[in-house]
C-alpha cells in the first residue's frame, strides 16, 4: 500500500495523544497523583509522565515495526523509527501545551467482566468529547507533515518537545 506510512504515522500519533491523556487526566489513573502535586514536585510529576508515554510508546513502536517487517523488509530501519519519533515528540509537545488549558480529568472505564454497556458508550463519548483539541492538533501536524511537506529532523522535535513540556512545567509552577 502507497500510503500504509501515512497511515502507521497517523495512527501512531494518535496512540501517542491518546496515552498521553490517559495518563494525565484519567480519572482512575492520573487523580491521585494531580492531588499530592505540589509546586515543587511539579516537575517530577510532569517528566515522570512525560518519561513513561516516551517509553512505553517506544517499546509499542519497536513491536509493531518488528512484526511489520515480517510482510515488509523495508519498516526495519532506524530511519524509520527516528521518523516515528520525531512526529511522537511534537504530539506530545503540542499535548504538553494543552494541556495547561485543557486538563480537567475525564472519568475511566469501569472494570471487571460485567459493565454496564450504555455506561461504556456514555464514557466513550465523553472521552472523544474531551480529545478534540488533540485530534484537532494532530490533523494540524498531519497536514504540515504531510500535505505541505514539512520534514523536521529530530533535533527540532526534541526542541519542540523540550519547550512545550519547560512551558507546562513554568504554567503549572504559577499555579
Amino acid at each position: 500500500m502507497p500510503d500504509w506510512p501515512f497511515i502507521f504515522f497517523a495512527a501512531a500519533m494518535v496512540f501517542t495523544s491518546s496515552l498521553y491523556r490517559f495518563v494525565m487526566v484519567d480519572k482512575d489513573f492520573a487523580s491521585d497523583d494531580v492531588k499530592m502535586v505540589t509546586r515543587k514536585d511539579v516537575l517530577n510529576f510532569i517528566v515522570g509522565k512525560n518519561a513513561f508515554v516516551i517509553l512505553f510508546s517506544i517499546s509499542i513502536f519497536i513491536v509493531v515495526i518488528i512484526s511489520s517487517s515480517i510482510f515488509d523488509a523495508s519498516f526495519l530501519n532506524i530511519n524509520f523509527l527516528m521518523e516515528i519519533l520525531t512526529y511522537s515528540f511534537f504530539v506530545l509537545g503540542s499535548e504538553n501545551i494543552i494541556y495547561i488549558f485543557h486538563n480537567k480529568s475525564v472519568e475511566g472505564y469501569a472494570s471487571g467482566s460485567k459493565r454496564d454497556e450504555i455506561e461504556d458508550i456514555k464514557i466513550g463519548i465523553e472521552n472523544f468529547k474531551d480529545q478534540i483539541p488533540s485530534l484537532i492538533m494532530i490533523c494540524f501536524l498531519l497536514f504540515l507533515f504531510f500535505v505541505i511537506g514539512f520534514r523536521p529532523s529530530i533535533y527540532f522535535s526534541i526542541f519542540y518537545y523540550t519547550a512545550g513540556t519547560g512551558t507546562l512545567i513554568y504554567f503549572k509552577k504559577k499555579a
